[in-house]
């Protein structure tokens, strides 16, 4: 993503922390698309990325831009990717990371976080934006460096993954009519929003392919704000009461980067859209069934989008769509390990591997 310095907001080369992230396969998937009743559907496969996430795009500029400031110990509020691409960057960069999430996450999807050498502390909340109070009121008495993608508290990091814009307008012979992503804190929809108009203003695109966000439907701040017409700053201020969801990548009780992630929704002509965790799971196997993509639950949300898009007519039968896949079922074996069940045991006998269906 770094062939795009000029276009982000860090003033010095010699800063750059990297692994190589960004530059992901665009991959065409008529098989799914025919099952899913769409003209054509592209996948940006995000789980390639380094740490696999599209986290790595964000947190590459976030450590380079910690770096320029001369930080040494990073801050991170996460359940799981941000955390992996946050300790994975700063073991490079040679600085301390610390780790602070809620008390309901899952201890093996921090397992690679803490590989790389990263501390973590759950905090007894469900409220991400009550631990993110807390961390930045701890981080000036403490001298760490917060490191945040959701541009409320630092709007250079987020930046990082409208790159995924630049990327599709290179790799699209024409812009998809509907580009669908997951939502936690809004921040992907809003740097997705930012790219396109960046390309627009630049000549290179003509207009905005509509935009969809999805969330779980125990956790919809902007399913709430695009129903009720609300301002980035009401929804802000009105934290939304969290379930127990496996999708705790998209389970953020604001919606941190509203003051984007609306404008993503309404001036583009998108939709936003909640799924249930049962919904992410019959999408989270379809999807790998298809396409050979192994994606999170999470990141399985925009194929089931797809579904209740299609049902509602919202998105039309001769319609392009793109999906971007955000990040690894690595991340989330619990979850898979739900789906397919435990494998057949058989005898060391032919008749026995002669009477297999």
């Amino acid at each position: 993503m770094w062939r795009y310095f000029e276009l982000l907001p860090l003033g010095d080369r010699a800063s750059i922390v990297s692994q190589g992230e960004g530059q992901t396969p665009l991959m065409a998937s008529p098989r799914l698309a025919d099952h899913l009743g769409v003209g054509s559907l592209s996948l940006k496969n995000e789980t390639m990325n380094p740490t696999g996430s599209f986290k790595d795009r964000q947190v590459s500029l976030g450590i380079s831009k910690a770096r320029e400031a001369g930080a040494r110990t990073l801050a991170v509020i996460s359940s799981g990717n941000v955390a992996a691409a946050a300790a994975s960057y700063s073991a490079i960069a040679g600085m301390k990371c610390r780790i602070f999430a809620p008390y309901n996450t899952a201890e093996d999807k921090l397992v690679q976080a803490r590989m790389y050498g990263a501390s973590f502390v759950k905090v007894n909340t469900l409220s991400s934006s009550r631990i993110f109070e807390l961390v930045a009121e701890a981080c000036p008495q403490r001298s760490w460096h917060l490191l945040s993608t959701a541009g409320l508290y630092n709007p250079y990091h987020v930046e990082g993954a409208k790159t995924i814009a630049y990327e599709l307008m290179e790799q699209c012979s024409a812009m998809p009519d509907w580009v669908i992503a997951p939502v936690g804190g809004g921040g992907l929809i809003g740097a997705l929003w930012r790219g396109f108009n960046e390309l627009m203003s630049l000549g290179r695109l003509e207009e905005l392919p509509a935009i969809v966000g999805v969330q779980s439907s125990l956790c919809t701040p902007l399913l709430d704000a695009i129903e009720k017409d609300l301002s980035p700053a009401d929804v802000v201020a009105n934290p939304v009461e969290v379930g127990d969801t496996i999708a705790g990548a998209i389970a953020d009780d604001i919606l941190f980067d509203a003051y984007t992630a609306l404008p993503a929704i309404r001036e583009s002509g998108g939709k936003a859209v909640s799924v249930t965790d049962e919904e992410m799971l019959e999408a989270e196997a379809l999807l790998a069934r298809k396409t050979g993509i192994f994606a999170e639950p999470a990141s399985a949300s925009t194929i089931a989008a797809i579904e209740k898009l299609r049902d509602s007519n919202a998105i039309g039968e001769s319609d392009s769509v793109c999906c971007i896949i955000t990040g690894s079922g690595f991340k989330d074996m619990a979850s898979a390990k739900r789906l397919v069940g435990a494998p057949a045991q058989i005898e060391p006998t032919i008749e026995a591997f002669l009477q297999l269906d």
